[in-house]
């Protein structure tokens, strides 16, 4: 696969991220922002006091309270902000003619796609259109 294809396989999953994330903004309002994890009881609370209960020991989650504050930092917000950063690195890295990155310049010839690209991919390696040879 190309380069050029891994970009629109890397955009399209970025776009899912990122209205995965807008909609868990508009479904609660303020209730994903600012999150934190209670060790008494498992519960995630937002800043302005709403609460939401989450027995997960239920699910057999060994530690909940670790479970709950990755949860609790991987709200809505910082996702928007990752993705931010990673549409930035996506458009540092486009393609030269001659397929090679215009950033990185690895190789000769120049490897396509480039392994910044192949790296932000890594995520997405159980996606349905994942290509394994984007391995890095």
């Amino acid at each position: 696969m190309t380069a050029e294809a891994l970009g629109r396989f890397l955009h399209r999953r970025l776009r899912e991220e990122e209205r995965v994330a807008r909609d868990a903004i508009a479904a609660a309002p303020g209730a994903v922002r600012d999150v934190m994890a209670d060790e008494i009881e498992q519960v995630l609370t937002s800043r302005d006091g709403r609460t939401t209960h989450t027995p997960l020991a239920q699910f057999g989650a060994e530690d909940p309270v670790k479970l709950l504050t990755h949860v609790a930092r991987h709200d809505p917000a910082r996702v928007l902000r990752e993705l931010d950063a990673k549409q930035a690195l996506l458009a540092e890295h486009r393609t030269r003619d001659d397929g090679g990155c215009r950033v990185c310049r690895q190789g000769e010839p120049p490897r396509s796609p480039c392994t910044t690209l192949r790296l932000l991919a890594v995520p997405y390696a159980g996606h349905s259109g994942y290509d394994d040879s984007w391995r890095p």
